[in-house]
């Protein structure tokens, strides 16, 4: 009888059986360890709402670090959400204060669902599903916000009686510009986009006679004015000294045109220093990024309404504002994109429209140059 034999034959079935039983057993403590002995990840203890009261009861300007306005325009944008009831309390532990101020968050400071969710000490689901609820709801509430002011008919009381532009842009009621914003829309998206812009543009409520200033990308019509192509048109271009002085009645217009439309160049910039989303916007869905976009810019219109003292826009109302890079390479010295061509063909702009605001900008710049030199 051969005992070693035996003893070989023994040990590789109990070696066989134990690497048989081994992953289950790691499989079972796995999920003993996932189920039973769980180790909480949220450990903080500031939890949201005493993140919310130490925010209300710090310094004030923390409030309008964080949530990019002041703690009286927080409660205010709060109180209207509810009012509309856009947003209603719930029965869980987040409130809508604690809802809204996860939103300004995020879109304030670009943060993600990770680091938010430990802020306010809430799981990713949470803070994503808040996030999703106030986007929606303040989208909505911008219908009572981004509209044409029906009370405008002319340049700001401020302006009036400016040589510079008054008579000249008398009846100008605003301007319309376009800036790059970080999303990631189809191509087809984007076309549509841009038709939307131009007929909702075109299609306000404007007097006969009234007009916005835009830049050379967009179409000539009853309702937009543009600057003279191939003429030198931004404040960059008359910083020299050599330079400085207008030599041609086109290039007065175009650089009082172009002063009088830096206001909205300035609110682009407010818009995105608020708001960095727009810069680096996250990979979401195309309809969300959609929302952030409009989200914004009712914010930004909230904000303007009720405190236009606010830090940023005291900021930038002096600020001589670069052009944005799309800006700057058409600005009617090289061809128009095919985008561009496109809009010259919006079917509400008809050409007798377009050589009767085409004849009117010429004699007012006629008129401007007389006068100057």
């Amino acid at each position: 009888m051969d005992i070693g034999a035996d003893t070989d034959s023994e040990y590789d079935s109990e070696e066989k059986e134990f690497w048989f039983v081994f992953p289950f057993i790691g499989k079972m403590a796995a999920y003993f360890q996932w189920h039973y002995d769980k180790r909480s990840q949220r450990t903080s203890i500031l939890s949201g709402s005493d993140y919310m009261a130490e925010v209300r009861d710090g310094n004030p300007t923390n409030c309008h670090d964080m949530f990019r306005m002041t703690l009286d325009l927080f409660y205010h944008l709060v109180d209207e959400l509810k009012h509309y009831e856009y947003l209603k309390e719930g029965k869980g532990c987040v409130d809508v204060q604690e809802t809204v101020a996860i939103f300004l968050y995020i879109v304030g400071h670009n943060t993600r669902m990770r680091p938010m969710a430990d802020r306010f000490q809430h799981s990713t689901e949470t803070v994503d599903r808040k996030f999703r609820r106030v986007l929606q709801a303040v989208h909505t509430y911008g219908q009572h916000l981004i509209k044409p002011d029906p009370n405008v008919v002319g340049l700001p009381e401020n302006l009036r009686g400016n040589n510079k532009y008054d008579p000249w842009f008398e009846r100008s009621i605003g301007a319309i510009d376009g800036t790059h914003i970080s999303a990631q829309p189809s191509a087809i998206a984007f076309t549509d986009i841009l038709y939307a812009i131009v007929y909702l543009c075109d299609g306000c409520a404007i007097l006969v006679g009234f007009y916005y200033l835009v830049d050379s990308g967009y179409p000539i019509g009853a309702s937009f004015l543009p600057p003279h192509k191939a003429t030198r048109y931004h404040a960059q271009e008359f910083r020299r000294r050599s330079t400085r002085q207008p030599k041609l009645g086109k290039e007065l217009f175009n650089y009082r045109h172009s002063s009088l439309r830096m206001v909205i160049e300035r609110a682009f910039g407010v818009l995105k220093a608020r708001f960095p989303i727009l810069s680096n916007m996250a990979k979401y869905k195309q309809y969300r990024q959609h929302l952030v976009v409009s989200t914004c810019c009712a914010l930004h219109n909230f904000i303007r309404i009720n405190n236009r003292r606010d830090v940023l826009f005291n900021t930038w109302e002096n600020l001589d504002v670069e052009r944005d890079d799309m800006q700057t390479r058409n600005n009617g010295n090289s061809l128009e994109s095919s985008v561009s061509a496109k809009r010259r063909h919006v079917r509400e702009m008809s050409n007798v429209s377009k050589r009767a605001m085409g004849e009117f900008k010429n004699d007012m710049t006629d008129h401007m140059w007389e006068e100057y030199v």
